[in-house]
């Protein structure tokens, strides 16, 4: 296989430069439904790639796009549902509406088609196929979503350049999306980020120009976090990482002090909520897929620390078949 070359591109810096140049107001929902109110010294988060792609993407995936809205209202109805929620692949309708059929009155989105298109070139590979959407423009969002029932004060958010990609995932605008949320109890903002980074197999291509294109997008990401979370900011960041088990993905994440440094990552932590025996084996299958990540650190003075992990259920159709080819699941913070 003819070794793949890769174009000079921008420096990051410049990328981050303009992404910082446009703040992102907070989309504010307003909702009738009561709001679960959680004890000063507790926040969960959920973290959920739901597989809301558009025909012919993916068939029929409305109904179970609308139905995870459902599960997540049930939860809301007993008590029990994550006080923030990331989601990704959240493209269709029905996906952006989960927010109204879940109950959370605060949303944020992600960024547009136009936000990456409106970037320089982040570095493309010398070759583009465009059989796999490469170099045929953006026909997506970035699919992510940020959903919370604590108001966020403001938001920030990063798209890849349009060419810092690989693949089918070159039709989205990938990129990264950071809440700041007023927490009952807590004197200070909590930063909460969402992000989707390229795929492997999936993408169509082979794995070295997906593996390069990922680099390219791990180096933007870990450049953004450092200009925008400031040291003394709690922050927790979320989402689908697509590491998986390819040791170059492994170490292009741990590099450089991590995604997010010196962050811990809540999989990785020995904590299972006790009480019904399904939930240990769906942590244990949540950890073997090791794509879905959350990072989290602990700001200036500040307490932020992994209470346990659980696997929500609920989350199958009536045949019982998994709503999406992601396990959602919920790490629970004790704040102080």
């Amino acid at each position: 296989m003819k070794r793949l070359r890769l174009l000079t591109f921008v420096p990051l810096a410049a990328i981050v430069a303009l992404n910082l140049a446009r703040p992102s107001p907070a989309a504010v929902l307003d909702q009738p439904t009561p709001v679960q109110t959680a004890a000063a010294s507790d926040l969960s988060v959920m973290t959920y790639n739901i597989k809301g792609l558009p025909f012919p993407a993916a068939y029929g995936r409305a109904d179970e796009v609308r139905q995870i809205g459902e599960r997540l209202n049930e939860l809301r109805r007993a008590g029990t549902q994550p006080h923030i929620v990331l989601l990704q692949e959240a493209f269709i309708p029905q996906a952006k509406a989960i927010a109204r059929a879940a109950g959370y009155a605060h949303f944020a989105l992600g960024p547009e088609a136009s936000d990456a298109a409106a970037l320089p070139a982040g570095g493309s590979a010398e070759q583009t196929s465009w059989l796999n959407g490469e170099d045929i423009g953006k026909w997506a969002d970035s699919g992510l979503v940020i959903l919370s029932d604590y108001p966020i004060i403001r938001t920030r958010k990063m798209a890849f350049p349009a060419d810092m990609c690989a693949g089918y995932d070159c039709l989205a605008a990938k990129g990264v999306l950071v809440a700041w949320v007023k927490v009952p109890g807590q004197a200070r903002t909590i930063a909460i980020a969402d992000t989707h980074l390229n795929s492997r197999k999936a993408s169509g291509v082979n794995v070295e120009r997906a593996n390069a294109a990922y680099l390219r997008q791990v180096a933007a990401t870990r450049e953004f976090m450092r200009a925008i979370v400031g040291s003394d900011s709690d922050v927790i960041f979320g989402g689908d990482f697509n590491v998986g088990h390819d040791r170059g993905r492994i170490a292009a994440q741990s590099s450089g002090g991590g995604l997010l440094a010196g962050s811990m990552e809540a999989t990785a932590v020995d904590r299972i909520t006790p009480g019904f025996p399904q939930n240990a084996r769906a942590v244990a299958a949540v950890r073997r897929h090791a794509k879905d990540k959350q990072y989290f650190r602990a700001g200036s003075g500040q307490h932020l620390a992994l209470r346990d992990l659980r696997v929500p259920s609920g989350f199958r159709d009536r045949s019982g078949a998994s709503l999406s080819d992601h396990l959602p699941y919920i790490a629970d913070y004790i704040l102080r």
